[in-house]
């Protein structure tokens, strides 16, 4: 079957008009899930702690931004060349992400920088805290063990910060975890 073209003037300019926009709308659909068609991804550097989130659109990169955070704050430089690993990937209209290995570490930063705002760590504590968590990520290869970790550290904020204390200091941050 063959589609006619068109013929007029009219009909030139609305299928000039109308192309773009039907190619606008089926890309913003969310039709193609996490494809690299419109998607954006979130990661996160197992020796710095930084998170970089890169977007794509018609599978060409568009834009990439490296953030610094809590964790690589706290540690003022990477042990080595970056590791980026998946957080998430997202889509127009998709609100959940696959689960990757390293689903909950952008979490866990925050949860550790939320300790920090219940109790002001020391910027040794804060340190110990970081290596601890980038260490866990490494050996373990994934975010599942830093779980008992960051809710140790959040914990021991919160019975700090209810026992009256101002500071949380490095002997404060737990290294072994039950």
């Amino acid at each position: 079957m063959r589609f006619p073209l068109p013929k007029t003037r009219r009909q030139w300019i609305a299928v000039a008009v109308l192309a773009p926009v039907l190619t606008v709308l089926f890309l913003v659909s969310g039709f193609f899930w996490w494809s690299p068609l419109n998607c954006w991804h979130d990661e996160v550097d197992l020796n710095s702690g930084r998170i970089r989130r890169t977007r794509y659109l018609l599978y060409c990169q568009i834009g990439e931004q490296i953030e610094e955070n809590w964790v690589s704050r706290a540690r003022d430089g990477a042990d080595g060349p970056p590791d980026w690993r998946r957080v998430n990937t997202f889509s127009p209209g998709v609100r959940h992400s696959p689960h990757y290995q390293f689903h909950g570490a952008i979490h866990q930063i925050k949860m550790l920088e939320l300790a920090d705002d219940v109790v002001p760590f020391e910027s040794a504590a804060r340190r110990k805290a970081a290596d601890r968590l980038l260490l866990l990520w490494r050996t373990e290869q994934s975010d599942f063990g830093a779980d008992e970790f960051v809710h140790a550290v959040a914990s021991t904020a919160l019975d700090r910060h209810e026992n009256g204390a101002t500071t949380v200091g490095p002997s404060d941050i737990p290294i072994e975890t039950d």
